[in-house]
């Protein structure tokens, strides 16, 4: 009955390390998309500063108000991806620097 045992130990130790390993990389692609998509975002936040530099008043501050928006959704996605990095180990919410 240790034989079993054994094996079955062996073989759940295994298949943990198997899904460790795949999280890592899914971890590390989901990052590498992260940082391109912060990239077009950082690029595309450039073009609309410079179009309400030309704009009207009310077109600034319809400006403002979506880009308060989009604030406050990342903010919301950032939370809720440091609660599930805390909850399955993959990384902290300290591992990544914090958006300005």
């Amino acid at each position: 009955m240790t034989e079993f045992q054994t094996r079955i130990h062996e073989a759940f130790q295994q298949a943990q390390t198997r899904a460790a390993s795949r999280a890592r990389e899914f971890e590390q692609e989901a990052r590498k998309v992260l940082e391109t998509l912060g990239d077009r975002a950082q690029a595309e936040l450039r073009t609309l500063l410079q179009n309400a530099a030309k704009g009207s008043r009310e077109q600034i501050a319809a400006l403002g108000t979506e880009l308060e928006k989009l604030g406050k959704k990342l903010q919301d996605i950032a939370a809720r991806s440091a609660v599930k990095a805390d909850g399955n180990g993959a990384a902290k919410p300290g591992d990544t620097p914090a958006p300005n």
